[in-house]
């Protein structure tokens, strides 16, 4: 609400006085008050001046609030996105490629093939890998029309991920990428298990796309 009285905020003022008869009434009528509200603003001051004079600054001295300074721009070098099918799967690869793009990294493109517990790790699964290798040609080909180096490969695992924080690990990679779907938010969770473990587990930074209500479903 900008309103002054020529370079007077009028807002300030009146809060102030207020702040003061408030202050004044409470002095006058509670006793507790009357001792804890000078002690309080002594504190105050104390710790202020302490402060002030360990950080080398004067007591009036104008000091710039943390979100004053520019902060720097995180860099990549190269970035895992985990695949999955879907349209948060193709969002994911997408974000993945645009930030690439615009830091000049590369895209490690990564499909976890979940295998049953009831089946060995090395069994037949014909089917899941060529769906696998289908997403990951995608990939490919979305990023070099943006020129973007994407590197595919698939992995099998009994916990998908487990599997993503290992190859984190295996592949140093700065930034996983991953999606949230909005029908996780129906069952009281914010977040799936896999993301919930990845984002305990990762060993770099995450980055958690979650999709609104109606926006992106899945089954």
């Amino acid at each position: 609400m900008p309103v002054a009285v020529g370079r007077v905020p009028v807002q300030s003022v009146v809060g102030g006085l207020a702040t003061a008869a408030v202050f004044v009434a409470a002095l006058v009528t509670h006793i507790g008050a009357r001792y804890g509200g000078p002690s309080w603003l002594v504190i105050g001051l104390v710790v202020y001046a302490a402060v002030r004079r360990s950080r080398g600054e004067g007591m009036l001295e104008h000091v710039e609030a943390p979100d004053e300074h520019p902060l720097p721009e995180a860099a990549f070098s190269s970035i895992l996105v985990p695949m999955k099918l879907g349209e948060i799967g193709e969002e994911m690869v997408a974000t993945a490629i645009k930030l690439a793009q615009e830091r000049g990294a590369a895209v490690e493109a990564l499909y976890v093939i979940r295998v049953p517990l009831d089946e060995p790790l090395d069994a037949p699964l014909t089917e899941l890998e060529e769906r696998a290798w289908a997403s990951i040609s995608e990939a490919k080909l979305l990023g070099a029309d943006h020129g973007v180096e994407v590197r595919g490969e698939t992995v099998r695992a009994r916990s998908i991920g487990q599997a993503i924080v290992e190859e984190a690990e295996r592949r140093g990679v700065d930034l996983i990428v991953m999606g949230s779907s909005p029908r996780w938010r129906r069952q009281s969770r914010f977040f799936s298990p896999t993301v919930e473990y990845v984002l305990r587990k990762a060993p770099t930074e995450v980055l958690i796309v979650a999709f609104p209500q109606g926006v992106l479903e899945e089954v």
